[in-house]
């Protein structure tokens, strides 16, 4: 029997101006197109909008020329019943979605205030849909659909006070909290999926599958000289030819673009080391961090990070010509990145012998080049604290350079995965990633291998609200009879890099990782030697008539 999911319904009815307009706050009211200013601008960069802010702004995008190119639908509910707004541009706009998946165009997602203190995203995006409804930008969305989700983290955005990231160059009206209204970093949720919104983003992931995703942010990091720094995917999983793409061709583009079309210096995001010699190194490989998980799916992702010395202006400035040229890049090699998209699934659908899981990370070798170091100066600030403001000044240090991470052991993916008695949280879980997978109707004996874990690592500490879990132990062979029930998931599939990150016990980011097979394992726990209940099958996985209810790409999932 194969489980039926609710179909996929475009939400296309455009929010009506005449309903919000009452709702425009005094320094947005227009009297023309051109008075239209979003509030940071309004408020010469004092304030950042609110949930009806932005509403507001995007309802008075229907009184310009070219608002047929705008359609702004839902796509969710955050923890506390927000909506979550998705702003469409396309030129013409489709139908619906199987029309926007049909008309071969470059699909890109752009992701904005993740963190509901880092608002610079949001105001750039509400600035580019101004461009696009006032008819610029044309050449992109003659090769693109362009989706925008101009507040991810509403709940957070909407908590605005002065107090929070006090530290940041402005706004000085306040910026919302970093988690979302239940305390979850949703910038470390990409992999357990416990929020309302995580699992909303997930659901457009595998509606639209878009070959690109931007994620924008505002460091509060090193004092660098850069306006912005950037990131692709960290994680050593990825596909070698989408990873070779970005680092070689596509992110050394749209830096040099982005300094010769608008002066904005961008280089790869990290932070100064302490100590001598001085090292810049970037952040972290796992895939609970948004842009890294979204390299898994055999797409193109780009963490962006305004530079939080700045003022709030220029960070807003330098965020939108970033976000502009990485546009302008991916429509220019839109060909290319659906290639190499298309090809990196074809490998894996095709049981590629050279695709493999690494385990064991950590930094890559350093390689010397120039970075620029910034000059600050201390702001007090009334009622106490400080900021650091950005000078104009900065110079050039050569110095290692740590950007990449470097898996040091590696084992070829298997035929596909057997989880012997899969929990509904577990199914939950890989059907909101769009994992396919199918259950056993019979029991079957096959050729496995079974991970017995020798020790278990639980963090005392709750992260996340998790006790984070890691495992140690043993491989070995065997002739197994897989019950009848048993989830089999194929490694032959195009999410089979994500899959492994989710299933293999050696994963440094996994389900197990989040306590999905903490019960199953309890090595160490309870004293009770127990196997890893995700098995590794060889030379075939087992055939089977009933499907598990775990969708294929671009199917829904449960909510």
């Amino acid at each position: 029997m194969v489980l039926a999911f609710p179909p996929v319904r475009w939400l296309s009815c455009l929010i009506s101006s005449i309903s919000l307009l009452h709702a425009l706050p005094a320094q947005t009211q227009a009297s023309g197109p051109e008075d239209l200013l979003t509030v940071a601008e309004a408020s010469d960069w004092q304030r950042t909008s609110t949930l009806a802010d932005v509403q507001a702004f995007l309802a008075g995008l229907q009184a310009l020329p070219r608002a047929d190119r705008i359609a702004v639908s839902s796509f969710g509910r955050s923890e506390e019943g927000r909506e979550m707004l998705l702003v469409t541009a396309a030129d013409p706009m489709p139908a619906d979605d199987a029309a926007l998946l049909a008309s071969g165009k470059l699909r890109i997602l752009v992701n904005a205030n993740i963190h509901g203190g880092e608002v610079e995203g949001k105001e750039a995006v509400q600035i580019l849909l101004r461009e696009i409804a006032m008819g610029e930008h044309g050449e992109l969305l003659r090769g693109a659909v362009l989706l925008f989700v101009p507040i991810y983290n509403v709940d957070g955005n909407e908590r605005i006070d002065a107090g929070n990231r006090r530290s940041q160059n402005g706004p000085d009206g306040g910026v919302g909290q970093r988690p979302n209204a239940h305390g979850l970093d949703l910038n470390r949720d990409f992999v357990k999926a416990d929020s309302a919104e995580c699992r909303a983003l997930l659901g457009l992931f595998r509606r639209f599958d878009p070959q690109l995703f931007l994620d924008l942010h505002t460091t509060n990091g090193s004092h660098h000289g850069y306006q912005l720094t950037y990131a692709p995917s960290l994680s050593t999983n990825v596909d070698p030819a989408l990873d070779a793409f970005l680092r070689q061709s596509y992110l050394p583009e749209v830096r040099r673009a982005t300094l010769e079309r608008h002066g904005v210096r961008v280089f790869d995001y990290g932070n100064f080391s302490r100590g001598e010699p001085r090292r810049w190194v970037s952040y972290d490989h796992r895939p609970r961090f948004g842009t890294n998980y979204y390299g898994l799916r055999n797409r193109l992702s780009v963490l962006s990070e305004a530079y939080s010395c700045l003022d709030f202006g220029g960070r807003v400035r330098a965020t939108r010509a970033f976000v502009l040229e990485c546009l302008t890049a991916a429509v220019q090699r839109a060909d290319a990145i659906r290639a190499l998209c298309a090809d990196a699934d074809a490998r894996l659908v095709a049981g590629a012998e050279d695709a493999t899981f690494g385990f064991d990370t950590g930094y890559a070798e350093a390689v010397e080049r120039e970075v620029l170091v910034g000059e600050v100066e201390r702001q007090e600030l009334p009622g106490g604290g400080s900021r650091m403001i950005a000078l104009p000044g900065f110079e050039a240090e050569r110095m290692p350079v740590q950007d990449a991470f470097h898996s040091a052991e590696r084992i070829p993916l298997p035929t596909a995965w057997a989880i012997l008695d899969p929990s509904d949280a577990l199914r939950e879980r890989l059907a909101l990633h769009g994992i396919e997978g199918y259950r056993l109707t019979a029991a079957q004996l096959s050729s496995v291998a079974v991970f017995e874990p020798t020790e278990l690592d639980r963090a005392g500490r709750a992260f996340q609200q998790h006790h984070e879990v890691r495992l140690r132990g043993a491989w070995r062979e065997e002739e197994r009879e897989l019950p009848a029930g048993a989830l089999i998931v194929p490694a032959r599939q195009p999410l089979a890099r994500l899959a492994a990150q989710l299933l293999e016990p050696r994963s440094e980011d996994s389900l197990s990782t989040w306590n999905f097979f903490e019960q199953a394992t309890r090595v160490a726990v309870e004293g009770v030697p127990g196997a890893y209940p995700v098995l590794r099958i060889g030379g075939g996985p087992p055939a089977a008539s009933e499907q598990a209810g775990l969708p294929h790409r671009g199917e829904d999932a449960p909510e």
